[in-house]
């Protein structure tokens, strides 16, 4: 497995820290607001690589976690009239609610702030122990000047970091580049913790550390987020991580590209989201994530109209039917596929192809090669042997396995439902009418069928006339 380090800016060969097993960390969300499809963007990757490790026969750990105490969990509640915890409680709740609908793999462990807060505090007093933070009236800041290695990550030299963003400003610290460790109480309105400082609060960067450690140990494998997250977060991590250890923090650091809408990144604070109940009301889950792979993990993704991501819901339905389609022709069944192995050269093909840095592009053009191929030539043997590649490679990408020959829901049947339900139409009762509208062509009443296709065709239903009798297509 080939990665692209952050740290090192070069793609290297990965070695575990532990022999088949692996530790990966993902930054999670700071839970003041829905979910967006940018973070769909960044978790997605993250999935299919505890997919492909596990699939390799590694034990992996994966922790994920939540920010459930920050200002902006604060001034939201403050908003709402409501707590800082009932913000946050809320925002968890329903990230699960929208998560749910993209079958990501479950975290091994999901640490909250809040329920971290005695070893994040242990671990600012090693870190002064060992002389790189300061107490300054209640706050303690990590001073950034006492690590020599600080911008190894972002490669940005101190002065491009005092002009970027996120830089907070105090008169408490030594250098304004400091970062707070914790910060001291101001309002009575504040979540706060007792603390040898005094009661408060952790910082940002803060956390991460010590929750990854609790979980991983003090030096493990894979640590990722989106690239925003280069700086400060992530170079804040490994300087106070370091700092308290004296050891390699992270040993590969991986970073998603963004998600631009009209050439802006997408973010909540220029207002540019698409959130994931806005997009499931769009597309069906598999559609976002067939958009965001066919572009490399590392890559920015421009969308410059709900149109972008259409294209993806038709090659997703033309792929789906006409397997299905042959699937039905053939008279294959799920005992057929269990007894054939697929092709090995489509396999290594396919792994290779991920194992170069996650190259989801080339993983999907593997799978529409063996599919034309498969279609191509007919023959069953040579379509059993295709829908057993399929199988792994969609338990591994996260797409591409919805038929039901092979034990999954379907995604044309999905689809079918989910216009139905947005028509206002039952799906029985349209099933109904496709019956009925079966039974006047063989009365040869072909106009009264015909006003029943017109009619399914206005809930976005087209029926395809075929040998095997009336089929349905989402358009």
């Amino acid at each position: 497995m080939k990665l692209k380090n952050t740290l090192t800016r070069k793609i290297e060969e990965f070695v575990p820290l532990r022999e088949k097993e692996v530790g990966i960390y993902l930054c999670g969300l700071t839970v003041y607001d829905r979910m967006h499809i940018g973070h769909i963007r960044s978790f997605i990757p993250f999935d299919i690589l505890v997919r492909y490790f596990k699939y390799k026969g590694y034990k992996v750990t994966f922790v994920r976690n939540f920010t459930d105490v920050d200002d902006k969990i604060i001034n939201r509640a403050l908003q709402e009239g409501k707590t800082a915890q009932e913000i946050a409680e809320t925002y968890i709740k329903l990230f699960y609610e929208d998560i749910s609908h993209f079958e990501l793999a479950k975290p091994d462990f999901e640490p909250r702030v809040t329920e971290n807060i005695q070893e994040i505090i242990e671990l600012i007093q090693k870190i002064i122990r060992n002389g790189y933070a300061y107490v300054s009236d209640g706050d303690v800041y990590f001073e950034v000047d006492k690590f020599k290695d600080y911008g190894k990550l972002s490669g940005m030299s101190k002065d491009d970091m005092l002009a970027g963003a996120r830089v907070e400003v105090s008169e408490k610290k030594r250098n304004p580049l400091d970062f707070a460790l914790w910060k001291q109480k101001k309002y009575d309105y504040e979540p706060s913790w007792k603390s040898p400082w005094g009661e408060g609060r952790p910082g940002w960067h803060i956390e991460c550390s010590a929750m990854s450690m609790k979980y991983l140990g003090e030096t493990f494998d894979i640590h990722g987020g989106g690239q925003d997250l280069i700086f400060p977060h992530h170079e804040n991590e490994i300087a106070q991580s370091e700092s308290a250890t004296q050891k390699t923090f992270v040993r590969y650091w991986l970073h998603a590209g963004h998600l631009f809408i009209g050439g802006e990144k997408m973010s909540k604070s220029l207002g540019n989201i698409i959130t994931v109940p806005q997009i499931l009301n769009m597309f069906h889950p598999e559609v976002l994530k067939l958009f965001i792979i066919k572009s490399h993990y590392r890559s920015n993704i421009e969308i410059s109209g709900i149109e972008d991501i259409k294209k993806e819901e038709k090659t997703l339905v033309n792929f789906y039917y006409n397997i299905e389609f042959l699937v039905d022709k053939l008279k294959i069944n799920h005992e057929e596929i269990n007894k054939v192995e697929p092709d090995e050269s489509a396999v290594s093909n396919f792994e290779k192809a991920l194992e170069e840095d996650m190259n989801t592009p080339e993983a999907i053009s593997i799978i529409f090669s063996e599919y034309d191929k498969a279609i191509r030539e007919g023959s069953k043997y040579t379509f059993l042997k295709f829908l057993k590649f399929l199988n792994v490679a969609s338990d591994i990408l996260g797409v591409f396995g919805r038929i039901q020959v092979l034990g999954r829901t379907s995604f044309i049947e999905d689809e079918i439902r989910r216009r139905c339900e947005q028509k206002g139409y039952n799906y029985e009762e349209i099933c109904s009418l496709i019956e009925k509208r079966n039974e006047l062509r063989k009365e040869k009443r072909f106009q009264e069928a015909d006003e029943i296709r017109r009619k399914i065709m206005e809930i976005g239903i087209y029926l395809q006339d075929t040998e095997l009798g009336s089929r349905k297509i989402p358009v």
